[in-house]
């Protein structure tokens, strides 16, 4: 019997691709390279602008009566504080300073006012009063071991005395006759204060209530740390917090000249906190307190 070969069963040859020249590119391939083009094209990114946290101004004291005083005054009324570069008391004098500073805490203990949690102790050195600059912490001025510190501490003093009074001149413009009647009948207080190493406070609401009467308590505070720090003040807005050392002066508003000027500067309690550093176990600074009479 004759086999019959059925031609349906044998599979087809596959077709042969389509010829192209060497070195070209079909239409197909052109359409497909046009399609990923567009589809994989990144969109353009506009990255907004560089922004930094908001924080009190840095006033040049050289350009204070001229183009910065504006700034101090926007900074007092926006943040309660501002900052004083170029304030000429130099890093060598406080850092002398601070190395005697130990040694007349031990020598004059009756006459440290002590301070709870992080305030540390403070002893009141000199009060100034429409010009007039007197010695406080008379009792030790004596002791020849610490002349040397005391020589130092009437320099300092009088230079930011000095720096105290042009800030009060300049925060009189544009006030009322009582505003200035008020500032200009204060007495400035300096001190030397002396914090733990570890005094980072506690940032909860009820401990900063508890405290804002006694962090201000004054007209106007002046901060002059005699080693780097974080400042922290809490503001309207929120806290706040910036770098601080021996080149700035810090400024913060007190309860009293947020009273005189009706709300237009605001109070706002501030603190140096001062980071754990071995083998420094204590750090200073001098603390001016503007305080007003009545």
């Amino acid at each position: 019997m004759p086999i019959t070969r059925c031609n349906s069963q044998i599979p087809s040859r596959l077709p042969s691709p389509i010829p192209t020249g060497r070195g070209t590119r079909s239409a197909a391939n052109e359409i497909f390279s046009r399609f990923l083009e567009k589809r994989l094209q990144l969109p353009e990114l506009t990255l907004p602008g560089q922004h930094l946290p908001p924080a009190p101004a840095e006033i040049d004291l050289r350009s204070l009566h001229f183009c910065s005083s504006d700034l101090m005054l926007r900074s007092a009324r926006e943040f309660g504080a501002f900052r004083i570069r170029c304030h000429g008391i130099s890093g060598f004098e406080l850092s002398t300073m601070a190395d005697e500073a130990e040694c007349v805490f031990q020598k004059s203990k009756s006459l440290v006012v002590e301070r709870n949690g992080p305030g540390g102790e403070v002893i009141p050195c000199v009060r100034s009063s429409k010009g007039a600059m007197e010695f406080i912490a008379h009792k030790i001025i004596g002791d020849q071991t610490h002349r040397k510190f005391w020589i130092h501490m009437g320099n300092v003093a009088s230079r930011l005395d000095s720096i105290v009074e042009q800030v009060t001149m300049v925060l009189q413009h544009d006030t009322s006759k009582e505003f200035k009647e008020r500032i200009q009948d204060t007495e400035s207080v300096i001190c030397l204060c002396r914090y733990p190493h570890n005094n980072v406070p506690r940032q909860n609401e009820d401990v900063l209530v508890k405290k804002k009467d006694r962090l201000c308590d004054h007209a106007l505070r002046f901060y002059l740390p005699m080693e780097q720090c974080i400042f922290y003040v809490q503001t309207e807005r929120g806290p706040l917090s910036f770098d601080a050392g021996p080149e700035n002066i810090v400024v913060t508003v007190g309860k009293q000249l947020q009273e005189w000027s009706h709300g237009v500067f605001k109070c706002v309690p501030g603190e140096m906190i001062f980071m754990p550093s071995f083998p420094t176990t204590l750090v200073y600074s001098l603390n001016a307190n503007i305080l007003g009479f009545g």
